[in-house]
């Protein structure tokens, strides 16, 4: 599931532009604190320095705001184990692999329920976590066409690990926890450097982006119809199923029934044989070779450890069989675009 999220920057005096990123401070759930609590058989109201933040919170503020409550590092499940005088020999060097492995099959509640003698201070019970980090969203919108607002596309994570469901905290957060015009959602912005629109009007575009990599894609299109900026553009998203999974179709549909964009797409789950966005750069070779070599500027956008890799190989085909390069002559004009800033990732 994938929610779209609008919030209001009205009076934050935020300014940013097509391309930037936003992090969100989430919150923890509060249940989920509440239920440590319980199990560490403390009220919550005592007090912790954090050398971190070189503020003092109450426990229950520190487990909400700053401490990370879905993973468990090896520190703190050995305190666990030292009050309890158990499980030694998994933190063999040997065994660091399954430790690994056990630790991201649990989580600290579970932990608790499995290793927890009662005797641990407050403050030995908080110094071990991992920080809560920011979670990064690239920006849905311009601030020429929504200028109190910026949206977000959000992927909402939800799994099941040893029978319990589990939540990602940010997609939890805002999708789940936060109260629409009441709860306040702490974010910075993250300037992006590079992965912005062309300063040339003119420039062709080409944008690739499954998933909720689609999104700066549409702040890019509402920047530059809001500019008439008169570039070619050429949109390449994917995802699972169209019926579930388009996101955002009405806006490009009537964008490429107004000529304003070439539009291509695939669904991997519509028909028997899996299509992804590299097969379609693959499938329209000739196009995307010929919009390259009249300097049209690539942009991929989304997951970094397969499909940008994918959409890098296929790009790198297309060189080979378009342009007549060796594989590695392929390779490096790929790294020659990037060096130019005519093939810029956004990925993670």
């Amino acid at each position: 599931m994938t929610y779209h999220i609008s919030l209001d920057i009205a009076k934050s005096g935020i300014s940013f532009k097509v391309g930037d990123s936003i992090g969100v401070l989430p919150t923890n759930d509060p249940k989920v604190v509440d239920q440590i609590l319980d199990r560490i058989a403390i009220n919550g109201k005592e007090e912790y320095f954090d050398p971190r933040s070189n503020m003092t919170w109450t426990i229950r503020e520190y487990l909400l705001h700053k401490a990370n409550l879905s993973r468990v590092n090896p520190t703190f499940f050995k305190l666990l184990c030292e009050k309890e005088k158990t499980r030694p020999e998994l933190f063999l060097a040997e065994n660091k692999t399954k430790l690994t492995t056990y630790l991201d099959s649990h989580t600290l509640i579970e932990l608790l329920d499995l290793h927890n003698s009662g005797v641990i201070s407050p403050s030995e019970f908080c110094k071990p976590l991992m920080p809560l980090m920011p979670r990064f969203y690239s920006i849905a919108s311009s601030q020429k066409v929504f200028p109190d607002e910026i949206h977000l596309t959000v992927a909402y994570v939800s799994y099941v690990t040893n029978g319990q469901r589990r939540f990602g905290i940010g997609s939890h957060f805002l999708c789940d926890l936060a109260i629409e015009d009441k709860t306040q959602i702490p974010i910075y912005l993250q300037p992006s450097n590079h992965f912005t629109l062309p300063s040339d009007p003119m420039a062709s575009i080409i944008l690739i982006g499954p998933g909720t990599g689609i999104a700066p894609y549409r702040a890019f299109l509402q920047e530059r119809i809001a500019t008439s900026a008169a570039g070619r553009n050429w949109i390449f998203f994917g995802e699972r199923n169209r019926s579930t999974d388009f996101y955002y179709s009405d806006f490009w549909l009537e964008l490429e029934k107004q000529g304003r964009i070439r539009l291509d797409l695939a669904f991997s789950r519509d028909q028997n044989q899996k299509v992804y966005v590299q097969n379609r750069l693959i499938e329209n070779k000739k196009s995307v070779w010929n919009w390259i070599q009249q300097g049209a500027i690539l942009y991929v956008c989304g997951n970094a450890e397969k499909m940008a890799k994918d959409v890098d190989a296929a790009l790198q085909s297309i060189a080979q069989e378009e342009g007549g390069f060796s594989f590695e002559d392929a390779r490096l004009y790929l790294k020659s675009l990037r060096n130019e800033k005519r093939y810029l990732l956004d990925v993670y």
